[in-house]
């Protein structure tokens, strides 16, 4: 199979999953790629009038120069920047999502926008991310490309619910509005906290909801509710704020 064939196969799921590939784009994306990761990867000569971009390609070195009509073929957004990587899929272990004292949760959280931006939210907090079953894929081009490569330095695993509830030595907390819900800021972030944050549509899983202490955000205007990722930046601001007082 062609490199320029397994670009194209890799927009679809099923063979980001049997390949253990997905595609990188862009400058600022492409530069945060640690070079071990990279399989191969494109680009087009109108690229290299960049400074900064021509000093990646003589970085990486093994790519291959494609004409804009091939990249535009390739490429996942309507206005490529002019270079493409194919990425292998890396995964942290349990170990390395635990020894974060914030760890971020996501159940449900489907839309790629939300995933990769909270995604990026958790790195700038240092925090590590769990994905529960039924949030996005981790490895799909709007939540890599969202994640502003937050994905490539973030300590990051899937697991299934009933793995996540096994796991001990940390405080469960739920992002919900419910009657016995505290005020986020006046929760007491100081030990080891899993912070869950469930689909605007459907929120977080009932067998989580049951054993977990639920914190929510007091709004005094009109809005129904929050997005997703805009509460996770809320709340993590304030754990970490706690922590570093």
């Amino acid at each position: 199979m062609s490199n320029i064939k397994l670009v194209r196969k890799l927009a679809q799921k099923k063979f980001r999953n049997e390949l253990k590939l997905f595609v990188a784009e862009g400058l600022r994306l492409c530069e945060e790629v640690p070079p071990a990761q990279i399989e191969f990867g494109f680009f087009t000569r109108e690229f290299l009038s960049d400074a900064r971009a021509k000093a990646l390609i003589e970085r990486l070195k093994i790519l291959e120069e494609v004409s804009p009509a091939t990249m535009l073929k390739l490429s996942d957004t309507q206005t490529p920047q002019g270079i493409l990587l194919v990425v292998r899929q890396r995964l942290s272990t349990l170990e390395e999502v635990l020894a974060k004292k914030i760890i971020v949760v996501l159940d449900g959280v489907q839309d790629p926008g939300n995933v990769g931006t909270i995604l990026r939210t958790a790195a700038a907090f240092d925090c590590s991310v769990i994905m529960l079953e039924g949030s996005a894929e981790i490895f799909n081009p709007k939540v890599v490309r969202s994640s502003m490569g937050a994905i490539f330095h973030l300590p990051i695993i899937k697991l299934r619910h009933e793995e996540f509830l096994n796991l001990r030595g940390m405080e469960l907390l739920v992002a919900a509005v419910d009657s016995s819900a505290e005020i986020y800021y006046r929760h007491d972030f100081s030990s080891k906290v899993a912070i869950v944050f469930g689909s605007e549509a459907n929120g977080v899983s009932k067998k989580i909801l049951d054993v977990a202490q639920k914190i929510f955000i007091p709004m005094n205007g009109h809005a129904e509710s929050l997005n997703v990722a805009t509460s996770a930046a809320i709340i993590l601001s304030e754990a970490v704020r706690q922590r570093n007082c």
